[in-house]
Parts: C-alpha cells; sequence; structure tokens
C-alpha cells in the first residue's frame, strides 16, 4: 500500500467513503437537499480588526466550513495589545464573529486555547462558549517525534 498526496480526481471516490462513515445523516441530509459534495466543501476565512486611532490593536481569524453535511465555524486566532485588555473590546470582537458565522448558517462555532490561558477561557465563557461534554479536542505536540 502507498500513501500520497489526494488529487482532484480523488474527490468523487472520497465522498463516497465519507458517506460510509455517514450513512444516516448522509440519507438524511440528501433527502433534504443540504448535503454538500466533498468534491465541492466551501472553506470561506473571515478576519475581523478592531482599531484606535487608526491603528489596528485587535484582530480576529475565523473560519467557515462546509462539507459533506456539516457546517461549522472555528475561531482559530484572537489577539489583543496588552494595553486594549480587559476593556470588553476582546468580547466585542468575538460576538461580531459569532454573529458573522451564524448568518453563514454556521451550526457550531469552535474555538480552542491552552488551558493555562485563563484569560481567553474567561473571555469565550463570557460570550457563551461551553467546554465540550461529548468530545475530545487533541492536538500534536511538534516537540515529539512521530512513532515509527
Amino acid at each position: 500500500m502507498i500513501i500520497r498526496n489526494a488529487t482532484r480526481r480523488d474527490k468523487k471516490e472520497i465522498s463516497e467513503l465519507y458517506y460510509e462513515l455517514h450513512p444516516i445523516e448522509e440519507k438524511e441530509n440528501k433527502e433534504k437537499g443540504l448535503l454538500v459534495p466533498i468534491e465541492i466543501s466551501r472553506i470561506k476565512p473571515l478576519f475581523l480588526v478592531a482599531e484606535e486611532d487608526k491603528k489596528v490593536v485587535e484582530f480576529i481569524w475565523a473560519h467557515f466550513i462546509q462539507y459533506g453535511f456539516f457546517k461549522y465555524g472555528s475561531i482559530d486566532e484572537l489577539f489583543v495589545k496588552k494595553e486594549f485588555r480587559g476593556k470588553g473590546i476582546g468580547k466585542r470582537l468575538v460576538e461580531e464573529a459569532v454573529r458573522k458565522l451564524q448568518k453563514m448558517n454556521a451550526k457550531i462555532i469552535l474555538v480552542g486555547t491552552e488551558k493555562e490561558n485563563k484569560e481567553a477561557i474567561n473571555l469565550y465563557q463570557k460570550v457563551g462558549f461551553e467546554l465540550g461534554k461529548n468530545s475530545l479536542w487533541f492536538y500534536w505536540n511538534p516537540k515529539k517525534k512521530l512513532s515509527k
């Protein structure tokens, strides 16, 4: 067996495998016309900034992702300059990103942060994010070597 990069020619076969993985949802969503085949999946980036005196002092980077029957958003980066933290601007930025992702029909919005980053955790909880109860987020630590 070989492992290689997927090509455009592979997309139809990937879709068929994907639908085998999710047969019930695939059937229901296909019947409702909600299914977006893998080969025409969409990822749309969303960037928002906050500025003070015509200088960007905060930004948020998010994505709307649609494939198969999934439509979700992810907040990938949020940065607030230290002197602007604690003033509610970050909260407003996150809320605006959530509104825009909901307008794109995201059914769920995911965000991740380091467990030690209490400021970020508090911010996301104030906006209404909850820690997942039915799933785990795993991450790969690039300092570790891949197993052979």
